[in-house]
């Protein structure tokens, strides 16, 4: 089977149903509202790539500004991004199935360290879930929790941790 190539571009507004449809297959147990979805894709278009195989989309990410050791709740509007805001915030990568193992998760990932360092940020953080700390791991990302996030990320299910990244 050819290895199809794959290419992230910037998101935009339009691209919500793909992203909407993409969590709904990835996240099937903890999907957010497209108003929810739609906010991050306003708040911070830079930090907003579609993966496309193909001319067709077959994965996201979402990042923006945000505080350390305080991630948003689930399913939460955000409104702004706040004055304090210390972290570049991964607040979703999500690949359809046929996607994963392509190199493209671990592709974007720099993409994202260079957006935040440009923006003046020293760290990048976010919650590992669905089994995916193994992968942020190998990002550069290690686990930073205490018991105020491991009460905060119980609505992100049971395996999620906080991780977060240095940006040299």
């Amino acid at each position: 089977m050819a290895r199809q190539t794959f290419r992230w571009r910037e998101a935009s507004l339009p691209d919500l149903v793909s992203v909407s449809e993409i969590q709904l297959v990835v996240h099937e147990a903890f999907t957010e509202d497209d108003e929810v979805l739609a906010d991050r894709l306003e708040l911070s278009p830079e930090g907003c790539f579609m993966l496309e195989v193909g001319g067709i989309a077959q994965g996201y990410v979402l990042s923006h500004p945000w505080v350390r050791r305080a991630p948003p709740s689930l399913n939460s509007m955000l409104g702004a991004i706040p004055d304090v805001a210390d972290t570049w915030y991964i607040h979703d990568l999500a690949l359809l199935p046929q996607t994963r193992g392509s190199g493209a998760g671990g592709n974007v990932v720099p993409l994202l360290a260079d957006i935040a360092r440009s923006e003046g940020y020293s760290s990048m953080s976010l919650v590992s879930v669905n089994g995916s700390r193994g992968f942020w791991e190998r990002q550069g990302f290690s686990v930073r929790m205490d018991e105020r996030l491991a009460s905060k990320l119980a609505s992100y299910g049971e395996d999620a941790v906080y991780m977060e990244r240095a940006l040299t």
